[in-house]
């Protein structure tokens, strides 16, 4: 198995570029309009989204809206996931048309939630083991600074865990399989040769993300507050987060169809075009 963090970066981008217009539309539908419409139907939604707000805040909010917050996220789950596996089947081998390609996402939305509750089940039982035996040393010997090393050691194993597991959704699309478990270990089988490699390419591209989401927040959030009208507000914040899902979205997926091609090596349908 290869891994090559330039080639796969260069493959995503010419993926992106020669299907743009078609990601555009998906991406739109599945990743922008949730996103709008959630800063609509929830008008405090930048509340919880906000890194200095009063935690205190954050919590009776969140106590108030518990039901909407959770009905408006599993939709708008839905949507992304389906639009995370359209994205992906379009830029895949087979060449889908779009509604191939949107079948394709919608097919493996369950199978998506399955990966996703392997993926809490290994966090939780990470973050026990991690934070127990760190949580008595650092009562028994008062060093709180402990606790903050915790932190961080869950941090770098909630990425390594991503790592890991990027590659199940391409493999529940491109590999035309719909078992989680069998798709999260198949990842962890492509990605076990050069799992080091990846952490790096992904622990790196989420910190830009980071450092780009929190510009566009704080810049946009800025000109919401100017504009006074709630609604007004609502749209504009709702608007630069989608544009930004959206964005992320086409890349992402760009990024793990590449890595499954280098990856997995070329499929059947390849090698035998390679020969005709």
């Amino acid at each position: 198995m290869n891994f090559d963090m330039n080639k796969v970066w260069s493959r995503a981008i010419e993926l992106v570029r020669d299907n743009f217009q078609l990601l555009v539309v998906i991406a739109g539908i599945f990743l922008l309009l949730p996103t709008l419409a959630a800063y609509l139907l929830i008008p405090d939604l930048q509340v919880f989204m906000d890194p200095a707000a009063d935690p205190e805040v954050i919590s009776a909010q969140l106590q108030d809206k518990l039901g909407p917050l959770l009905g408006i996220g599993i939709v708008a789950m839905i949507f992304q996931f389906a639009g995370y596996g359209a994205m992906i089947a379009l830029m895949g081998h087979s060449r889908p048309t779009v509604g191939e390609a949107l079948k394709s996402g919608l097919r493996v939305v369950p199978s998506t939630f399955g990966v996703l509750a392997i993926f809490l089940l290994a966090y939780v039982l990470a973050a026990i083991v991690i934070s127990v035996p760190v949580g008595i040393i650092a009562s028994l010997s008062g060093l709180a600074s402990l606790a903050f090393l915790a932190v961080l050691v869950v941090l770098a194993m909630v990425i390594f865990l991503l790592a890991r597991m990027s590659m199940s959704l391409p493999v529940l699309v491109l590999e035309q399989t719909l078992n989680p478990i069998k798709a999260v270990s198949r990842s962890f089988r492509l990605t076990g040769p050069k799992k080091w490699a990846i952490m790096l390419f992904w622990g790196v591209l989420f910190g830009a993300y980071m450092v780009v989401a929190v510009l566009l927040t704080s810049i946009f959030g800025l000109i919401a507050a100017l504009a006074g009208d709630s609604t007004v507000a609502m749209l504009i914040l709702g608007f630069t987060n989608g544009l930004l899902g959206m964005g992320i979205g086409m890349l992402v997926s760009g990024l793990a169809v590449a890595m499954h091609g280098q990856l997995a090596g070329p499929s059947e349908a390849e090698l035998k075009s390679t020969f005709e």
